[in-house]
């Protein structure tokens, strides 16, 4: 009975050893995971372009104006990944547009926006929103260009904010019931301008020689979006004054492989009793930015002693990942199996930084935008079930 028990005792001890990959210097582990492959579409996408065109973008119209620039040479580099391009200009009603792409750009000016018909002078931006979102189907991606200002009443401003949120939160959440992978992409930019700034009292300030802020929304299944995004990404945007990028989407199953540190091996010598871990991900399906990516604090292991090391975009342009994480797994650490979680982040802080409450001191406030804050909260409020962006599932095994 002794022996027994002795024998029992031995056999636990050795079992727990198994686990605790990293109680000796010198033993080795083998890490694996389940392949999953890309939900990239290799078909392109329907693309429908709007552009607002109420009294208030008048001023982006001026010579010189970067919007103008950078409409053109985003559209044209997607319309090489897209099936079809449709043109319109967009305010109380949608008006299609039947010249080219050239023709349509040459052609954003206040006297074109005028005779191109609609209500010029008020404009909805919730039923604009909701206009543009009824064009959207799982291989149809839509971009709305706007300046976004809210045209607040002159009572009960802050009621009027709240109900445009929850008004922008429905028309998401209506969509999503028949896209159901509908991601949201919203970009601010900025541009010269000259014009008209319309305050909320009705009357008019002159505005000559500035910048001002203006918005592009994307819409669309988030696997054609990705594939829009890979072919022609959001830096080349820099130069036209890209300032900030949010996006929305429900959780991506992603492609990934894990290796050693120098990803030639899945078997990972220790380092000092400590083993480091490289995973290759492809982030694209998940929308976020690369600063979202990047940063450390939207990742966490079940196992809390492991912690990513860095995350890292890959140059090489055939790969078919786009990120390096970067995770050591310490000394003593006890892991059989672990799940790495990348958290949906929260809203930049450029978001709230751009937001004018009131529109009523425009010379204080030309790098913002009256009410923004709230229409892109709208769009959150309709994501807010989504903690989770992706995951990643690996196995340890020692060797």
């Amino acid at each position: 009975m002794k022996n027994k028990l002795i024998i029992t005792s031995l056999i636990g001890i050795a079992a727990l050893f198994g686990v605790v990959v990293a109680s000796c210097g010198h033993t080795k582990i083998e890490v694996s995971s389940t392949a999953v492959s890309s939900s990239i579409p290799t078909n392109n996408p329907c693309l429908k372009v709007f552009i607002e065109n109420s009294g208030s973008m008048d001023g982006y119209m001026c010579d010189g104006s970067q919007l103008k620039d950078a409409i053109y040479d985003f559209v044209s580099d997607l319309n090489r990944n897209t099936d079809t391009t449709q043109l319109y200009y967009i305010n109380s009603q949608i008006i299609p547009y039947k010249g080219n792409l050239t023709s349509y750009i040459k052609d954003l000016n206040p006297t074109s926006f005028r005779k191109a018909g609609g209500n010029t002078s008020n404009t909805d931006l919730g039923s604009i929103i909701a206009s543009v979102l009824g064009t959207v189907n799982d291989s149809t991606v839509a971009i709305f260009v706007s300046d976004c200002i809210l045209d607040l009443p002159a009572k009960d401003a802050q009621k009027f904010l709240t109900n445009c949120e929850i008004r922008i939160k429905d028309e998401i959440i209506n969509i999503q019931k028949r896209v159901p992978d509908l991601g949201v992409e919203i970009l601010k930019l900025s541009s010269d301008f000259n014009g008209k700034y319309f305050y909320p009292n009705g009357s008019v300030e002159m505005l000559k020689d500035v910048k001002r802020p203006y918005y592009i929304w994307i819409f669309g299944n988030k696997n054609y979006l990705a594939k829009l995004n890979i072919a022609v990404p959001f830096s080349q945007l820099k130069k036209y004054n890209l300032d900030g990028v949010v996006a929305f989407s429900n959780q991506s199953a992603v492609p990934y492989d894990i290796f050693n540190n120098g990803l030639t091996s899945k078997t990972i010598v220790p380092n000092h009793g400590n083993y480091q871990v490289t995973i290759q991900a492809d982030f694209s399906t998940t929308l976020q930015p690369e600063g979202m990516v990047q940063d450390k604090e939207n990742y966490t292991f079940n196992n809390s002693t492991i912690v990513v090391d860095g995350v890292y975009p890959i140059s090489d342009a055939q790969s078919k990942y786009s990120h390096f994480i970067k995770f050591t797994i310490p000394k003593g650490t006890t892991i059989a199996q672990d799940c790495l979680t990348f958290h949906t982040p929260k809203l930049p802080s450029w978001v709230s930084e751009s937001n004018d409450e009131t529109g009523a001191n425009i010379q204080s406030n030309l790098d913002k935008t009256t009410g923004i804050k709230y229409l892109i909260q709208g769009v959150a409020d309709a994501y807010k079930n989504e903690k989770i962006s992706t995951t990643f599932n690996f196995n340890v095994k020692r060797k």
